[in-house]
């Protein structure tokens, strides 16, 4: 063989063996990568619908967030199944909204990778100290590794007093134990919860830059709640002050009337459970309606129920031409949309102008966070 046939040749026969030691180098950073990525990477399960979409805004997106309860179905009803059991029992950790909300979850919200996020975890927001139902400034208290001033967690519950409300005595499969678990209606409880999650997903993962890439959508969720609440104050401020009554079948919607200046009225309060319904019970609700002047009542579902109906006909208050969501999500959309269609459905039945095409766009920012 020819002097330049052996250099060619040893030439080749370097290259292939350079090649073969970068893709063998190039596979095992590979490995490596893929292996902290999935090290990382953990399996949740959200219970309820609202909390579901509440998790998955805050989590990471190479985290599995499961949703456990179809939106279709009734959380007070719950009955745990042996599938749903396991997905619980396999989860690296479980969302839910407590017993108050999920009356099923009282063999889950005592186990240690159970975090719950309800009426019973937060410090409820009393609205002492708005002026005008309007909101103090946020502050943040938790710094992510104590070094990073930019990367703030969460608030210093907003400058409300901790108060449990009490008195959702509805006798039907409403009542839920002397506490009313819908403070989703005030964003900023939505905040509260978010608080929760974000420091439960913090703590599990190890990469400061993880907890705070977690911090940095959390910061993203809050500012869309706080905007929310501002978007709602300006919508209501359009309603006459004397119109600013919500009437509806159930106690679901005190928190949305404290935050922002309703008063509210559950019918079961003074009906107890319709299918028992006293002439003079129901005189005693058509004396309330009248003096407070009613302008509509909400029904809670559609078709809407016999009492709302009949009490409708009977004092010939209207009906509202659309239903309120009192219990969580719409079939379609997320958190803000909710609260965007609540908000302007309540604002337009009571005499206010409702800009739902700024609402809904709150409502795809929040949407954003999920994808």
């Amino acid at each position: 063989m020819s002097i330049f046939k052996r250099i060619f040749s040893s030439y080749i026969s370097n290259k292939k063996l350079h090649l073969r030691n970068s893709l063998i180098a190039s596979t095992a950073l590979f490995s490596i990568t893929t292996n902290v990525a999935f090290a990382e990477s953990k399996n949740y399960v959200a219970v309820e619908p609202l909390t579901c979409d509440i998790v998955k805004s805050i989590a990471l997106p190479s985290d599995e967030v499961t949703c456990l309860v179809d939106r279709k179905q009734d959380v007070h009803d719950l009955k745990i199944t042996p599938k749903q059991a396991k997905l619980l029992n396999l989860a690296d950790k479980v969302f839910t909204l407590g017993t108050e909300m999920t009356p099923a979850m009282r063999n889950w919200v005592k186990k240690n990778n159970t975090v719950v996020l309800g009426v019973s975890a937060i410090d409820i927001d009393d609205h002492s100290d708005h002026d005008d139902h309007g909101h103090s400034a946020t502050k943040h208290d938790e710094h992510d590794d104590h070094d990073d001033h930019d990367d703030h967690d969460d608030h210093d519950d907003h400058g409300h007093s901790a108060i449990k409300h009490d008195g959702h005595d509805d006798h039907d499969h409403h009542d839920h134990g002397g506490v009313d678990p819908h403070v989703w209606h005030d964003p900023h409880n939505i905040i509260k919860m978010g608080e929760i999650v974000s420091k439960s997903l913090k703590n599990d993962v190890s990469e400061r830059k993880l907890r705070k890439a977690i911090s940095q959508r959390f910061k993203t969720f809050d500012k869309t709640l706080e905007d929310l609440d501002k978007w709602i104050v300006k919508q209501v401020s359009t309603i006459p002050s004397s119109n600013r009554v919500i009437v509806s079948k159930h106690k679901a919607m005190e928190y949305y009337g404290d935050a922002f200046g309703f008063e509210t009225i559950s019918l079961l309060d003074f009906l107890g459970h319709s299918s028992s319904l006293r002439p003079k019970d129901i005189s005693k609700v058509l004396e309330q309606l009248k003096e407070e002047d009613v302008k509509v009542i909400f029904k809670e579902q559609e078709p809407s129920s016999k009492l709302v109906k009949n009490l409708s006909k009977q004092s010939s208050i209207p009906l509202s031409s659309d239903q309120i969501f009192v219990d969580g999500l719409m079939i379609d959309g997320n958190t803000i949309t909710v609260a965007v269609h609540n908000t302007c459905t309540i604002v337009n039945e009571l005499g206010g102008s409702c800009d739902e095409t700024t609402g809904l766009n709150l409502a795809s920012e929040w949407a954003s966070l999920s994808k």
